[in-house]
């Protein structure tokens, strides 16, 4: 009997010694604030390739010509305000402002790092409060230019 006695006496004060001190050190809304966004690039990391059509497609949903030019070659920036996908953006923007862009879905990607190419095939996956979930099935090309990389072009599949 006095051993049980002793038993649950230890029980007890195990118990509450371990919820003063975790109500003391712990908290109870103490989370861990990272220091940077879980998706933020490290400083002196090189932006993946893939992710560049993820900011390419941001920049075309908020309206933001200079950005999205800005991801893109030299070469194919004078013909992406003229080309069929930006004009059909402007066409399907107009008709419907609540069109916004979701996220880019890879079906297959390659990247060659010695030779500076990447390209992705999927589809850009938008979002209307009218006409529901598009889904337009693309192949991206992707170019190493100085360390970063740009979009070379953009062919819609059927």
């Amino acid at each position: 009997m006095r051993a049980f006695k002793y038993f649950c006496l230890g029980l007890i004060l195990g118990a509450g010694l371990t919820w003063g001190w975790y109500s003391l050190y712990l908290g109870k809304n103490k989370a861990a604030v990272p220091a940077l966004p879980a998706l933020a690039p490290t400083p002196g990391q090189q932006q993946a390739p893939f992710a560049i059509i993820f900011d390419f497609y941001q920049a075309l949903s908020a309206g933001r010509e200079e950005q999205a030019a800005a991801l893109v070659t030299p070469d194919w920036q004078p013909n992406l305000t003229k080309s069929s996908l930006w004009q059909k953006w402007q066409q399907r923007r107009q008709e419907d402002p609540s069109l916004r862009f979701v996220f880019f879905l890879l079906k297959e990607q390659g990247l060659d790092p010695r030779a500076g190419t990447a390209w992705a095939r999927g589809s850009a996956e938008w979002v209307s409060s009218r006409a529901g979930n598009l889904s337009l099935p693309q192949t991206v090309t992707l170019v190493n230019l100085k360390g970063q990389w740009k979009i070379k072009n953009i062919t819609e599949q059927e």
